[in-house]
């Protein structure tokens, strides 16, 4: 079945614009909310401007609604990319996609850390399980000021994902479905997991359930006799959601942002096929990576620098953000592109190493 979003080099484009709503609505809720706030109570501003600030605060607020799209366009692209990779193709890319730039944003976290801040160096025992994204495994504290526990979800669910791929329940949209809502109600049922005192307690058992919705939008819009399958699915894990969020973290059971994110993804994904790419659309999508890891910590170590500069003509916040946004560029085209490149050369040797039947296989699906 060929999808019918618009695509550009098969690029699913509205994707594009979910990556780059995730984005801002983090980087707006980490580093400039107080700013919003301030817009949406300022009386010497128009009217007009302050409702649009404020309408804007529930979308940012701790980049949560940010968060949970990234979730969900993952798990409609992870779903979309199964259909053509085997398990051990699929594994290889997204640990290339995933690992290079975040072993490196963590060695200069480190570093920066060590240099600037005087924090002494972690041991061996932290640092590797760190590097790894297997900390709750090992009770390591949280890397890049906190924003690694999302990478860490979605580590999780390539694995399941690839389970499912490895014992063709992919390939039978019914029962992956049932698959996902079984999944679900396993975490819904658990205990919490990871179990800490801080903001990451629980949160796979909170948060992984909007990669499943996400996956099932794609089975829903691949398969027209599940649909009504899907959306039961769906609605219910969102459901489950609303009992783990008030459970695991009652101080966010006040705020919409779960809707709200499913709305924008939704949105997204009805008007698909109008939304066209462009140059500025995929630069900014291909940057999202590189900031979601980058903004959280390296933003005060960018302040520095900017108010040492003094430039005053240009606000400090503006300053921050371009240097990030040109500092995230670079490690783009070099790091991340280099791992990418890495990728596909280790592919070509997991390929190499096929049977000739494996081979043949594997030529078919692409």
């Amino acid at each position: 079945m060929n999808p019918t979003h618009q695509k550009t080099k098969d690029r699913i484009v509205f994707l594009d614009y979910m990556r780059i709503f995730a984005f801002i609505s983090v980087l707006v809720g980490h580093k400039l909310y107080d700013k919003l706030e301030f817009i949406s109570q300022n009386q010497s501003l128009h009217i007009t401007l302050r409702y649009f600030a404020e309408a804007l605060l529930p979308l940012c607020y701790g980049g949560a609604a940010g968060v949970i799209v990234f979730f969900l366009t993952s798990g409609y692209i992870i779903t979309h990319v199964l259909q053509n990779e085997t398990t051990s193709e699929f594994m290889v890319k997204r640990i290339f996609r995933i690992y290079p730039l975040y072993i490196f944003a963590v060695i200069v976290e480190t570093l920066l850390a060590r240099i600037v801040d005087g924090v002494a160096l972690p041991g061996i025992g932290t640092l590797i399980p760190r590097l790894l994204l297997m900390g709750d495994f090992f009770g390591t504290p949280l890397a890049l000021t906190g924003v690694e526990w999302t990478l860490r979800v979605e580590v999780c669910f390539y694995f399941y994902m690839a389970l499912l791929r490895h014992f063709a329940i992919l390939e039978k949209p019914k029962t992956a479905v049932a698959a996902f809502f079984t999944t679900a109600m396993v975490m819904f049922l658990a205990p919490p997991f990871p179990v800490t005192t801080e903001f990451s307690h629980g949160y796979l058992s909170t948060y992984g359930v909007f990669l499943l919705v996400g996956a099932c939008f794609y089975l829903y819009e691949m398969n027209k006799d599940i649909r009504n399958l899907c959306v039961f699915a769906s609605l219910s894990m969102l459901v489950l959601f609303f009992f783990m969020i008030s459970k695991n973290h009652p101080a966010w059971m006040n705020s919409n942002y779960g809707i709200f994110a499913l709305v924008i993804f939704g949105v997204g994904w009805v008007l698909r096929d109008r939304m066209q790419y462009g140059p500025i659309i995929g630069i900014a999508s291909n940057l999202t990576y590189a900031i979601y890891l980058f903004h959280k910590w390296m933003w005060d170590y960018i302040q520095i620098v900017v108010a040492k500069i003094g430039i005053v003509a240009v606000p400090q916040s503006l300053q921050i953000f371009t240097i990030l946004v040109i500092m995230c560029y670079l490690l783009h085209i070099s790091v991340e592109k280099y791992g990418l490149e890495l990728g596909k050369k280790t592919l070509k040797l997991v390929r190499s190493r096929k049977t000739p039947v494996e081979k043949a296989l594997a030529d078919s699906t692409n």
